[in-house]
């Protein structure tokens, strides 16, 4: 999946996947089993690309997608990666995931520091799938959606949209406009700010979520809290990326048809199809070679697909990490805030950091993934090189540190019943995690067994690993039956934590909120980053710090991303650099099969 420059983090699927039972190792030779790291970030065939066929992608879920066809109202990675072929990101970013000043795509974002005004100016031409132009009215409409008072996504953050000036009186629905934003063209736009913010070079901050249009002229007679749910956005939506949407088979498939308005070019393909498959099953489709590209391929699938002579497989670190957290309290809608009130012994970080070092990520993540995972220091993943701070620890597997902060916090087995009770109460944790893959239950089990043998009792939610959209209905929803969760997320190529970790942000879901985390999370959005190109990295690093002190989300792993692709793909590559990743060049014929 290419992932977002929006600093919205999209959720994604936690794929903690084994291939043997908890504890085990799946073979004496495990280590030998391991791959190396050295997959090429590209794959060329000299084959003449067919414009008439039909290029296949296989969309790996275990449960109907959700065809929330809106980049400001979709909430999981599975509709992000349909929006992917229909809804480009207007800016592009280069290879240090910057979007200041990066030509060559939709629009070019630029700042007029001395007057705290971003700048954005589209191409000419543009042209929506239908034919009609695209341009400032489209950026200033979805400004508007993303702001108004009756939007029903999740993507709206005052502390961070409300840094444009107008935008927190047309939230409340004191005023009818942006104040701020002003359309200078039909190809440019202007947006005033509060302050400067360093978080907008990387397309954070006050512009998070703006980079995928939506079209006024097609959307405007819908009433606002309509959006979501209307057949224009989930069965007939506008393209302004490579494909059109042709038809759509709800939480199956899609029909796509090459847009001819793209503006790199309509795609040399006579048309797309996208069909989901499941997790079982994608091994042997690969073999069959149903597909040409499959997309959140679990790695526990490596070893099966690994040797087709069908496939390229292309690899690099993952903008991604997998946490465990909390449940600490609810949010408010109303106020478009979160509150950490819930009466839970978790609300004591002690007892927190037991729960973190009784678990052994490190045993899982070598000997149930052949290398393409490990434990995660923090919740930066190394690719961030700048942001990336290898001094970080993290949770290390200490079951006798475990003990101790049990201690710490009031617990002791006074039974003999092998868990710790507290004031005579004993400790019952729920545990809720996702399904989706064979080997899901059987580390499910493991982590039960690491934190039984501290003493900490945790069973699961429902008693059974939770379907992938009922987990984050009742995780969003901080439902009293998840104490604990895991989960995971796609990271967005701005880095800007304030999207999942602030006070006022809906995707902080364990809702831990404090002083001190509000003061520094404001730190890296300080006018400095602008100046010195240092302190937004050094900035981001105290907070992190804090952060992960807290124990609120507790990095579990990194991982390695890895693309199985058909043989008769023409091109196909895993750069972060827009103008390299965006490239298309169609397929030279039907996806082949495997002769081994």
């Amino acid at each position: 999946m290419k992932k977002i420059l929006s600093a919205s983090l999209i959720l994604a699927s936690l794929g903690l996947l084994v291939s043997c039972g908890p504890g085990q190792a799946k073979s004496d030779s495990a280590k030998d089993a391991e791959v190396s790291l050295n997959f090429p970030l590209e794959y060329k065939n000299d084959g003449i690309v067919d414009e008439n066929a039909e290029f296949k992608i296989g969309l790996v879920n275990s449960s109907p997608f959700k065809g929330v066809l809106s980049a400001l109202h979709y909430q999981d990675g599975y509709d992000g990666d349909i929006l992917n072929y229909i809804s480009e990101e207007i800016f592009w970013k280069n290879e240090d995931f910057e979007i200041l000043d990066t030509e060559g795509g939709i629009a070019t974002l630029s700042l007029d520091t001395e007057n705290k005004k971003v700048i954005v100016k589209f191409k000419e031409g543009l042209k929506w799938s239908d034919g009609h132009p695209m341009g400032a009215d489209d950026f200033i409409y979805t400004m508007e959606v993303l702001g108004h008072k009756d939007y029903t996504g999740i993507r709206y953050d005052e502390s961070e949209h409300g840094q444009i000036v107008g935008m927190s009186e047309y939230h409340s629905g004191a005023a009818s406009t942006i104040s701020g934003v002003t359309k200078v063209s039909d190809t440019e736009v202007h947006i005033q700010l509060k302050e400067n913010n360093p978080k907008v070079v990387t397309g954070g901050g006050p512009i998070t979520s703006m980079s995928q249009l939506l079209p006024k002229h097609y959307l405007s007679d819908i009433a606002m809290k309509d959006l979501e749910s209307s057949d224009k956005l989930r069965i007939h939506p506008l393209s302004s990326g490579k494909f059109v949407v042709k038809n759509v088979i709800p939480g199956e498939a899609i029909e796509f048809e090459a847009n001819e308005y793209y503006h790199l070019g309509k795609p040399k393909v006579a048309k797309a199809t996208l069909k989901t498959v499941a997790p079982q099953l994608v091994a042997e489709s690969m073999k069959q070679g149903e597909y040409h590209l499959y997309l959140e391929v679990p790695q526990d699938a490596y070893d099966k697909y690994s040797s087709f002579d069908n496939l390229a497989v292309l690899g690099r670190p993952a903008l991604y990490y997998s946490y465990l957290s909390f449940n600490l309290g609810h949010r408010d809608n109303e106020k478009n805030e979160n509150f950490m009130d819930r009466d839970t012994p978790l609300q004591d970080v002690n007892l927190r950091k037991a729960i973190a070092y009784a678990l052994n990520v490190d045993e899982a993540a070598s000997a149930f993934y052949n290398g393409l995972r490990s434990r995660a220091n923090g919740q930066t993943p190394p690719i961030f090189k700048k942001f990336y701070d290898p001094t970080n620890t993290g949770y290390e597997y200490n079951p006798e540190k475990a003990k101790e902060y049990l201690e710490k916090a009031g617990y002791k087995d006074s039974d003999g019943d092998g868990f710790v009770d507290k004031d005579g109460k004993k400790l019952t944790l729920k545990f809720a995690t996702m399904g989706g893959s064979d080997v899901a239950e059987p580390l499910a089990q493991f982590y039960l067994q690491n934190w039984k043998e501290v003493g900490i009792d945790v069973v699961l939610t429902n008693g059974r690993l939770l379907e992938f959209q009922l987990f984050y209905e009742k995780v969003q929803a901080n439902d009293p039956e998840i104490d604990i969760y895991a989960a995971a997320w796609g990271v967005g190529s701005s880095l800007d934590p304030s999207q999942t970790t602030s006070r006022f942000a809906p995707f902080n879901m364990n809702r831990f909120v404090s002083e001190e985390n509000d003061k520094l999370l404001a730190a890296i959005s300080d006018p400095k980053g602008l100046e010195d190109p240092n302190y937004k990295a050094e900035a981001y690093k105290k907070w992190h710090k804090y952060y992960l002190d807290q124990a609120v989300e507790v990095p579990l792993m990194f991982k390695y991303d890895v693309t199985p692709v058909n043989k008769a793909m023409k091109y196909y590559n895993l750069f972060t650099d827009d103008a390299r990743s965006l490239m298309f060049e169609g397929v030279i014929g039907a996806p082949v099969k495997a002769s081994n």
